[in-house]
């Protein structure tokens, strides 16, 4: 089971290769849906990766902004003088989850990029088809 993929132009690749009953063909796909993904992925690990470098540039900044509001309010209560029952805690923002269902074109990518490519199966030399799980 060896499936390549060449990147053509007009956003299509040709995948080429042999399925698990030995099967051969080559078949056009479109990229679209699937590269768009990818790139909306890439874009979410940056942006994490961005905020992450922001907070520690700001980190000894906040820890010093903490240490003058602990001096400006002046001698602290001693710990024996009361009880916490609950810490307390800060709300999250949700986030609505997101799913995106893929067309045929974009699974069979997947599937190859994944290196799972037993579900794959020439149905004639140039029709690529996706087995069920």
């Amino acid at each position: 089971m060896t499936f390549q993929v060449q990147t053509m132009l007009g956003n299509t690749a040709l995948i080429t290769g042999t399925d698990i009953a030995g099967n051969t063909g080559k078949t056009q796909v479109s990229t679209t849906q699937w590269e768009e993904l990818k790139q909306r992925q890439n874009f979410s690990s940056a942006t994490a990766d961005y905020d992450k470098a922001v907070e520690d540039f700001f980190a000894p900044l906040v820890e010093a902004g903490e240490k003058i509001k602990e001096a400006a309010a002046g001698k602290l209560q001693d710990p024996a003088e009361y009880v916490v029952f609950d810490e307390g805690t800060e709300g999250v923002k949700a986030q609505a989850k997101q799913i995106v269902q893929l067309n045929k074109d974009s699974m069979i990518l997947r599937f190859i990029e994944e290196g799972n490519t037993d579900r794959l199966v020439w149905i004639d030399e140039t029709t690529l088809g996706i087995l069920a799980a």
